[in-house]
């Protein structure tokens, strides 16, 4: 009982409750818009090209701004700079719900507008990192970064069904819509929210405070070189969702089938984070990496043909790893990074971690058609799974331990391994 008490914990605490609870509606949202423009587009215009033109702009202006928003996260209250991101990001996606029922798919409007969400986004996520540490006690970390992932991963259980569901019936611009009204909500809960001041980073000059952050992040090597991997990791999944749906709406049963794919997904996704919500691995970046090599399955699953069921168990088997994955990462990096830096540092984790995403998007369609389609996908496999294998080899990866759990016997928590 005890036991089942300290997992909950952190959401007994009202800050944390409140953070939580925004999040997962937002992440509801964000579920059903990424099925829903997946399948707008490609319903209209049968092409992985233009959907990826679409992901590859929101992800070029998150990349080009990450750097810039984790400089004012650190400077300003965090609360407030996810707030606005969060109301600018509603208004973004309730003008492209519109334009989807007005007028249909007009791929350079929605890239344009995705392209304005993206930017929200550079500014909202490296804030995240250091708000979630604000709300909890420092033994209750772990668990909070888990409970996260669950709102991430678990609250989108209903996102997928909800979208084939609108699509099918009302139109893809109606879950736009939809995602709108979380946003909002989400920034709603967040404008109830009080926390204890914490002191800004120092107003230095912008690029002495990057060059600080970049400094801090290099003093680890654990870090860096885990970044790479998850790089790579983010190269190869753009494979998947630029190309899987295609290959589903085509060869495995149609819009319906791209839905059962990714609703699988979200069921190994909600699995994983209740995983992480109880396993306290000795090595936690070891299992970390090897959660996130399962990414390999259902690329290579779906380049060999395999029935959509086969495929979306194992799309459940790779969002189940790095739902597994992310709160043991998010917490290493929150207990062995500096507070005052952490958003600066967290910048530079995200641009480096997607930095090759706008690529990855906007070339997997024209690579399928050039080399066709089975190659690309084993392809997008090998990236994913070697790098993660690979950096298991690093004696900085198989040292690193959980200072939280050293914390809850009594002793201080490890420094960080250069």
């Amino acid at each position: 009982m005890t036991l089942l008490r300290d997992t909950w914990a952190p959401l007994r605490d009202p800050r944390f409750r409140l953070l939580w609870t925004g999040q997962s509606l937002s992440h509801v949202g964000d579920a059903v818009t990424s099925v829903a423009l997946a399948l707008a587009i490609v319903t209209a215009t049968g092409s992985a090209t233009d959907l990826g033109v679409v992901l590859a702009a929101q992800s070029v202006a998150t990349v080009a701004l990450m750097l810039p928003g984790g400089v004012w996260a650190d400077r300003l209250p965090r609360q407030r700079v996810m707030l606005v991101a969060d109301l600018v990001r509603g208004l973004t996606h309730a003008v492209m719900g519109v334009e989807l029922i007005v007028g249909g798919v007009e791929v350079v409007h929605l890239a344009a507008l995705a392209a304005v969400s993206g930017a929200a986004s550079a500014f909202f996520l490296p804030a995240t990192a250091g708000l979630v540490p604000a709300t909890v006690a420092p033994e209750h970390l772990p668990r909070a970064n888990a409970l996260m992932a669950i709102a991430q991963r678990g609250s989108v259980l209903l996102g997928p069904g909800i979208a084939t569901a609108v699509t099918l019936t009302v139109g893809a611009g109606w879950a736009l819509v939809l995602d709108a009204v979380t946003f909002l909500a989400s920034a709603a809960l967040l404008g109830r929210l009080r926390l204890t001041p914490i002191a800004p980073a120092p107003h230095e000059r912008f690029t002495r405070q990057l060059a600080d952050g970049w400094a801090e992040l290099r003093r680890h090597r654990w870090y860096w070189t885990n970044l790479v991997g998850h790089s790579l990791w983010n190269l190869g999944r753009c494979a998947l969702v630029t190309i899987g749906p295609v290959v589903a709406v085509v060869s495995l049963g149609g819009e319906l089938a791209w839905g059962t794919i990714v609703q699988g997904g979200t069921v190994g996704a909600l699995c994983g984070a209740l995983l992480a919500l109880r396993a306290r691995p000795r090595r936690p970046l070891v299992a970390a990496n090897l959660a996130l090599a399962l990414g390999a399955l259902p690329l290579t699953l779906l380049a060999a043909g395999a029935p959509a069921l086969a495929v979306a168990a194992a799309y459940g088997l790779m969002t189940g790893g790095l739902a597994f994955m992310s709160p043991l990462w998010e917490t290493a990096v929150q207990e062995h990074i500096p507070a005052e830096a952490i958003s600066r540092v967290s910048a530079y984790d995200w641009m480096l971690s997607i930095g090759l995403t706008p690529l990855g998007m906007a070339l997997a369609g024209p690579l399928a058609g050039a080399v066709g389609t089975a190659p690309a996908l084993y392809g997008a496999a090998a990236v994913i799974a070697l790098p993660c294998l690979g950096v298991l080899l690093l004696p900085d990866i198989r040292r690193l331990g959980q200072s939280s759990a050293e914390t809850s016997l009594g002793t201080a928590p490890s420094s960080s391994l250069v």
